[in-house]
């Protein structure tokens, strides 16, 4: 059986915007790492935050008070060497 990970993404703009949107969710205690983009989003500076499904609904909401230009939130599902891209709903 392949190892399968899934996580949520917030793709940037900009990699100014992707650190500074990084410092605002740690500063409210959500863990989060700066990751290049997949190939599958192709989209912005190439710097996506990765973070766990579970806090989507919290990113989001700091996403809409902070209004950090992002080209969108995407779920990724990995299984072996496939990548499946999901847009979310922002």
């Amino acid at each position: 059986m392949p190892f399968q990970e899934s996580f949520d993404i917030l793709a940037f703009r900009s990699r100014q915007h992707a650190f500074h949107f990084s410092q605002v969710l740690r500063d409210h205690g959500i863990a989060s790492q700066i990751m290049s983009t997949p190939k599958e989003v192709a989209l912005g500076c190439g710097l996506s935050l990765r973070f766990s499904p579970y806090m989507t609904r919290r990113v989001l909401n700091l996403y809409k008070h902070f209004n950090s230009p992002v080209t969108g939130c995407y779920h990724v599902v990995r299984t072996g060497s496939e990548t499946k891209v999901s847009r979310i709903p922002m």
